[in-house]
């Protein structure tokens, strides 16, 4: 068979085309169940009167091979290389050491994956993975984006995992999509392409925009490949439908005009070959073995509504509120679970020459504990899912300190490690973290809350249980109400 024609792909950018269509290599793990027929699994929430859908497969272990919207399919997912995933490139080998979430170039456009998927939970609008990654090119190969020619890898799977996770409605944003990415390397590296997300889709999303949150400027963009350091958007030829990414973290100081990417492969030939993409990429020197975590939010809709999601979303994490932001579309709030969103950063009114403001007790973060034994049982989380099990509210942090000894609390978001988890340790688990506010000081009204203190037991996690895992706890604050 001959293969698809495929593109001259740069260095760095980990882009993942098409290769031979190749036979099965994988099953998953024997403990993943599939919610739905077909080895597949989808997430959902509305979004101006038409769900806005997540699916995952197992055809492409546990990668996003399907986003629609107002009867868009959002994904080309033709085969292994594309879908809306993960990869990374190590050492400067490019394709030849290149572990890659949805599969290998191998594995063509077959049902199966090189790819093994070892751990699935699917929640009301999130969506958790943990795979170990194939290389894209095996041992021995190599392609003509392979500078050092064949790696140095000996098998067709890597020993690097990748744990993510998904949630719809991102920080109270209705058309935000959060994608953390963590990626446990077996073994240090020199240096590494993190390729934390990337989507490749169809060719009608060949309008390429520039969009600048800090200033509300937007531009035509050429069509590549390219990258910039502020989001790309990319979107059809008459706006309606439209996908950005946009990430707090980028871009980075040692690469400030890189990171987000574009890419146009819309003319090439063979039934569904025609793609483009974006990507959203961390590069990093002397990288250590274990967890590095990326977080990068996808956002679709309108062209407009993109803009105004990405301007959102800016706010939402700090950055502040964009010069002339189009109006974003807001989550809604279900009242079974409350949005776990950072309470809106507005600037601070001047205040009146009486009493103090009551705004000192405004509540920021919602707060939940878990309560069923043997799963969650006294932890506290931001998320009414935690863990799959049973929750239930016990108020909220304060959006600002109302006294000087009341003490901040963070979120871990290591998927697979700590996301959804309150603790006072910003660095809890050497993992990544997100500070959600303030707890009232012990004595205040609300619900009282502990923190463990027992290394190796329960440390910085904070509990409804002074004594939670059995282990010793002290008293931190309360939970607002």
């Amino acid at each position: 068979m001959t293969a698809p024609i495929r593109p001259i792909r740069p260095a760095c950018a980990a882009l993942l085309l098409a290769g031979f269509a190749g036979s099965a290599r994988a099953a998953d793990a024997p403990s993943i169940a599939w919610p739905e027929p077909g080895g597949r699994a989808t997430i959902s929430r509305p979004l101006k009167g038409s769900p806005l859908a997540v699916g995952v497969s197992s055809r492409t272990a546990g990668a996003i091979d399907s986003l629609t919207w107002g009867g868009t399919q959002f994904i080309n997912a033709r085969d292994h290389g594309r879908e809306l995933q993960s990869a990374a490139a190590f050492d400067g080998y490019g394709e030849c050491l290149n572990p890659t979430e949805a599969g290998s170039d191998a594995d063509g456009t077959g049902p199966r994956s090189t790819s093994l998927l070892t751990a699935l939970q699917v929640g009301a609008d999130t969506l958790e993975t943990r795979s170990q990654m194939a290389y894209w090119i095996g041992p021995g190969a190599t392609t003509g984006n392979c500078p050092k020619g064949p790696g140095p890898h000996a098998g067709p799977r890597s020993n690097d995992v990748l744990a993510k996770r998904v949630t719809l409605g991102a920080e109270g944003v209705a058309n935000a999509v959060a994608y953390r990415a963590t990626y446990v390397t077996a073994e240090p590296h020199a240096s590494a392409t993190f390729e934390a997300a990337t989507a490749y889709m169809p060719p009608d999303f060949a309008q390429f925009w520039s969009y600048d949150p800090a200033t509300g400027r937007s531009a035509p963009l050429s069509a590549g490949p390219a990258e910039q350091g502020v989001p790309v958007i990319l979107a059809n030829a008459d706006g309606s439908r439209a996908m950005g990414v946009y990430s707090p973290a980028l871009p980075q100081p040692s690469v400030p005009n890189a990171c987000y990417g574009r890419f146009n492969f819309a003319t090439l030939p063979g039934p569904g070959n025609a793609t483009v993409k974006w990507n959203c990429v961390f590069r990093e020197n002397n990288v250590p073995a274990g967890a590095h975590s990326y977080t990068c939010y996808v956002v679709v809709g309108t062209l407009e509504d993109v803009k105004a999601g990405i301007a959102a979303l800016r706010t939402a994490l700090g950055g502040g509120p964009a010069a002339q932001a189009p109006q974003a579309a807001q989550a809604p709030r279900a009242a079974q679970a409350p949005r776990a969103a950072q309470a809106p950063r507005a600037a601070i009114a001047p205040q009146a020459a009486v009493a103090p403001p009551p705004a000192a007790r405004a509540p920021g973060t919602a707060l939940y504990v878990g309560t069923q034994g043997g799963c969650n049982a006294g932890e506290v989380t931001i998320d009414p899912g935690y863990k799959g099990c049973a929750t239930a509210p016990i108020g909220a942090t304060l959006a600002q300190p109302g006294n000087p000894g009341d003490p901040p609390v963070y979120v871990g978001t290591a998927a697979g490690l700590d996301a959804g988890l309150v603790t006072s340790n910003p660095r809890h688990l050497d993992a990544g973290t997100r500070p959600i506010g303030y707890l009232a000081r012990p004595g205040s009204g609300g619900t009282p809350l502990y923190v463990g203190t027992q290394a190796g037991c329960n440390a910085g996690v904070v509990s409804t249980n002074p004594a939670h895992l059995d282990c010793s706890g002290a008293p931190l604050g309360v939970a607002v109400r």
